[in-house]
């Protein structure tokens, strides 16, 4: 009988995702951004409002924040996500990793990718990684990504009114506002407040002077997202 050990197939060869590596470096740290794994997931359990936004929570914290969930509900979440991903709909959730350690989560979704080659994109840092400028090389390392290896031509995100860090950093990138909508629940008491949406083209993409490098986005991941689909030229 042959050792099964020596016939193991790698995860990142029965999950494409798994195999997904972007680094985006400027003149003072680098970040890695990679598919979450179930350690990770399990590391961010039970994080809190405070882990996020410190000891001065605004009201557009988000919602799931708060109240005490199962503590298996997260995991569910992003194993759901894992379990329902197709060419027609699909949203990876990245770990973003500071010097090893996971500092934050990145969400990117679409829908129909081959026709809209769009992808909406979402992201939070923990607290005392804030103020560093991870957030703004996470944007960078999403845009290369998405628009140079992906075959994106835009990239969507939204911002409460009044998360000025937010903003300034999609304004620093080139998105674009093209309308303020009401979204809810917010906050520990679920209000619904204005939110405005940005689009990035890929032609007013502002890249700076980060660094971005990718990998792992091989023929089967190409599949997974739709991305030779139907009217894909890349």
């Amino acid at each position: 009988m042959k050792n099964v050990v020596d016939n193991a197939v790698g995860l990142a060869q029965i999950w494409p995702p798994f195999g997904l590596q972007v680094v985006a470096t400027d003149e003072r740290r680098r970040i890695e951004l990679r598919a979450l794994r179930d350690e990770h997931i399990a590391q961010l359990a039970g994080v809190t409002p405070e882990d996020i936004y410190g000891t001065d929570v605004p009201e557009y914290a988000f919602s799931w924040l708060f109240g005490q969930p199962p503590v298996w509900a997260g995991a569910q979440f992003r194993w759901g996500h894992r379990a329902s991903m197709s060419p027609q709909e699909w949203t990876l959730d990245c770990g973003v990793f500071l010097d090893g350690q996971l500092c934050g989560v990145v969400d990117l979704r679409a829908q129909n990718f081959a026709q809209t080659r769009e992808v909406e994109t979402g992201s939070w840092i923990y607290h005392r990684y804030q103020g560093q400028g991870i957030g703004t090389l996470v944007r960078h390392a999403v845009a290369v990504m998405c628009f140079e290896h992906l075959g994106a031509h835009s990239l969507r995100s939204g911002w409460v009114v009044g998360n000025a860090a937010s903003a300034a950093v999609s304004a620093k990138l080139g998105y674009k506002v093209y309308r303020t909508a009401v979204n809810g629940p917010n906050g520990p008491d679920g209000v619904e407040l204005p939110v405005e949406d940005a689009r990035l083209d890929r032609k007013d993409y502002q890249p700076g002077g980060v660094r971005v490098q990718v990998s792992g986005v091989t023929p089967q991941l190409r599949a997974l997202l739709g991305i030779d689909g139907p009217g894909m030229t890349g």
